[in-house]
This record gives C-alpha cells, structure tokens and sequence, in this order.
C-alpha cells in the first residue's frame, strides 16, 4: 500500500479527465497528464539518483508534485527540503539522511552553489526547469516503493533538527482519517498555500486532496490579495493556513467573493479567538482548528462543519486514539490538564539515526506529543501549551497560552508571546512579548492594567517588551528559545 503504486495510480484511473492542478499561470493538468508525467520520470529518477533518498528543493508547483509521486515510483524515499533553511542546516539534513541527490530549479541556483559540493563526485542533482527533465517517452517500471515514504526534518524550535520518518501506511491512514472527519470529496477545491516542505501542507493539501480526486490550486508564496483572488476566481473551498496567514487576510484592503469557502481550516501553532472572530466578520465563514504534529502524520484532532467548538482543536480524527496522561503516566479524567498522547496508524516510525530520542518518544504504541491539554467529556480537546513552556513560579502552574489569549484581546495588540525568565524570587516569571497592531501604539502600564482585569495576578506578566517582530522559523512557528 502506496502512493508510488495503488492509492494514486487507481485515484488517477477514477479521475482521469478531472481536473488535478492548476497554477497560478492558469496551466492546468488532468489526473491522467499528471499520472503519465510520473510514469515517465520515475524510471529516470530510479537509473540516475543513486541510493534510496531523494531530496526536492523547489516552490510549490506542478513539478514539485510530479517529483514526489515519481520518488514513491521509483521506490524511493523523499526528503522535502525547507528552502528558507540556512546552507548549514541544509547540509546538516543531506548527511544526516544519507540523500543521494535531488531535484530543484534555477530558481535556487545560489543555494544550490553550495550544495553541490557536499555530495562530491556521487551525488546527482535533476533541474526541474529543464526541457529534458521528464523525458519524452519511457514507461512506469514496476516498482513497489519501500516501507518509508518520507524523511521530515522539524522544524527546529527547540535544537537540532529531528528526522521523522513516516511510511506509506503513516500517510494514508491519516488521510483516510481526515477525509471521513471532514467529509472532503472530488468535487472540493483546495488551495495549496502552504509550502510543500511542511507535512502540515504534504498531507492536508496535497495527499489528501489527490487521493480524493479534488482539483489543487497552487500558490508559490503567500500574497494575500492573490490568495483571496485566487479563492473567487477558482471556487475554492478549503485551505489551510496558519494563525498569523489568516490574520493578514482579515485586514487585507478590497472586495473579494469568497462565498465558495467551506472549510477554512487554521493549525500550525495556536489559534487566537480574536484572529478567528476577525476572519468570521470579514468573510462570513468560520475557520476550524484543528491540532497535529509531524510525528503524527500529522493531524491528530480536528474542528468540523456541524461539529465545532470554538477555543478547542476539535475531536480526534476516526482512527485516532487521544489519552490526556499525567506525569507518573496514568490517564486523568475529563478537564484536567496532563500531557496529549496519541495512537494509531498515523504515528511515525521513529527518528531517523535516533533510536534512543525515538524510545523515549514513543512508548506502547502512544506517541508523547509534549504538548499540554484538556478532553471534555465529550471529547473535544484544549491545548494549553507545551510542557516545556510551562512556568511554574512559586510553585504556581501557569500556562503561557491562557496569557497570550488574554492580551491578544486589547485592541492596540497585533500579536504577543509569553515565556517563562528566571526570577531570583519565584523562581520563574512570565515575560511577555507584545507586537503593535499597525499604527497603534503600547504601553507597560496600560498593558498590566489589561492583564490584571483577565487573568489572576500571579499570572500577570512581570515584565512586557514591545517589539517591531517576533523571530519564527519558515514554518511560521515563533521562535521561542530566542526570546528570554
């Protein structure tokens, strides 16, 4: 079972004259133009990258989808490459995966200049802008791809990047999740916004949308008139994007009839209900969201139409199993808080060259997520924050998010972070990071007044900075071993 054989070759076989991708040139390809392009570049990938690893450094684009299916063709396993990466860290995921070449484009010929050099006289690198990328004729071989599908690095918040390696059957289980969770079919359209390096956007629209023979619009970067154009023009119905994309696109300037939207969908990081509310009122739809990580290939719960409870990251997807647990590793009951863990099909392999960092991840089946929670009784789910962001001070819990959510709510505040500093009394306080809202402008005492009036006192940050920024990682994420 894999998307290099049976899952995409019978999904292009039902769909053959349906509409698969169209960029933003207006190009578009039916499932069966997609399906023969992969057919003929998979024996090519296959003779002339060597060993079993296959990296993509490009955009999203149609070629970047071909390459991909056409890695799984070819029995091999694909290595997404995060192209806002730094060389250093590029070269640190080529050793680290043992990648024997890759596929990207002109467009990152600087980058390139200095990878070449790491894969000395045995790696192999495939332009994708080339006129003889695919070639003009040859066939599908019969080539069942292997147990991996994927090496996803993460993102790196908190060190090093960590391999993930997630198989076929990692894959489709979750998308067949996601599809019964929320009912998707061949006659939604998705806007690909994510990059296709992030397993949020792999799987929620890429996978999950070319398994289900629905029509994929694809945006190279993110422009916010041009992504709202994009909804009108194309009928689009689902996206997925990030908390701080749909905060851009609540106040972008203009007139646009997104009326087609179904099923916005936010992840990533943590929703803000004044974020979610601004996005409601300007376009009439609300956003669901839902909760995931890459171990998990990747999303674990999901906020559905006729099923949605704002404040929450919805119920587990079918399929998936949630436990809250404490500490000594006993499940608590509904409502209090312990560490999220997850089971199923979904759940990664483990850490690539980690098999010590996978023991400790991964016990009895159930994936430690290090994240923070709550399930109701009727199962929905809170977040409330990392386990390593939680402060404790004087010997109180406090959970950044619950912060967070109550500054985010003053009308001058854009965004805001809270962490945990050392403090020689309490041992740890809260230090809050507060960006303006355009044109606005902040202050300590205003903002410790607005506090005091939201949450307990011991909570209330003691110190604030207003800042210009917070530092994030290409995935969008904040950076929060930088601020201190």
């Amino acid at each position: 079972m894999s998307f290099g054989s049976a899952e995409f070759v019978e999904s292009a076989r039902k769909n053959a004259s349906c509409v698969a991708l169209i960029d933003e040139a207006g190009r578009s390809w039916t499932y069966d133009q997609l399906a023969d392009e992969v057919d003929r570049l998979a024996p090519r990938i296959s003779s002339e990258i060597p060993g079993r690893v296959v990296g993509i450094l490009l955009l999203n684009s149609q070629r970047f989808l071909v390459t991909m299916l056409a890695i799984w063709r070819a029995g091999k396993v694909a290595v997404p490459l995060n192209y806002l990466l730094p060389p250093e860290d590029l070269a640190f995921i080529l050793k680290d995966s043992g990648m024997g070449g890759l596929v990207s484009s002109t467009f990152f010929e600087e980058a390139l200049g200095k990878i070449r050099p790491l894969f000395g006289d045995k790696g192999t690198i495939l332009m994708a802008d080339d006129q003889s990328f695919i070639p003009a004729s040859g066939g599908a071989e019969a080539l069942e791809p292997r147990d991996p599908a994927l090496y996803l690095y993460t993102s790196g918040t908190t060190g090093r990047p960590k391999g993930v390696v997630l198989s076929h059957r990692n894959l489709i289980s979750n998308v067949r999740s996601c599809e019964t969770a929320g009912d998707f079919s061949s006659g939604d359209t998705f806007l690909c916004l994510l990059p296709f390096f992030h397993t949020y956007a792999i799987t929620g629209t890429f996978l999950l949308p070319i398994l289900n023979g629905s029509t994929m619009v694809l945006v190279d970067r993110f422009q916010p008139a041009k992504v709202l154009k994009l909804v009108a023009d194309h009928r689009v119905t689902c996206f997925l994007a990030i908390p701080s994309m749909y905060r851009v696109l609540a106040t972008t300037e203009g007139e646009f009839d997104v009326s087609s939207l179904r099923f916005p969908i936010s992840g990533g990081e943590p929703l803000p209900a004044a974020v979610a509310e601004s996005f409601e009122t300007r376009f009439g739809v609300s956003v669901f969201e839902g909760y995931g990580q890459t171990e998990a290939s990747p999303v674990v719960s999901l906020n559905v139409p006729g099923a949605r409870r704002p404040g929450t990251v919805g119920r587990p997807l079918p399929g998936v199993e949630v436990c809250v647990w404490n500490d000594a590793g006993e499940p608590v009951p509904p409502g209090v808080v312990g560490e999220l863990m997850v089971r199923g099909d979904n759940v990664m392999h483990g850490y690539h060259n980690l098999a010590d960092e996978t023991a400790q991840t991964i016990s009895g089946g159930w994936l430690h997520t290090g994240d923070l929670g709550t399930m109701d009784e009727d199962g929905f789910i809170r977040i409330t924050g990392r386990k390593t962001d939680l402060i404790i001070s004087a010997g109180e819990n406090i959970f950044p998010r619950e912060i967070e959510e109550a500054l985010i709510e003053h009308p001058s505040v854009r965004e805001v972070v809270v962490v945990g500093v050392p403090d020689e009394v309490r041992g740890e306080v809260p230090r809050a990071f507060v960006v303006p809202a355009e044109g606005r402008t902040l202050d300590e005492k205003d903002l410790r007044r607005f506090c005091k009036a939201r949450i307990a006192g011991y909570k209330v940050p003691k110190t604030f900075a207003i800042v210009d920024d917070l530092p994030r990682n290409a995935s969008g994420k904040v950076l929060k071993r930088e601020l201190g």
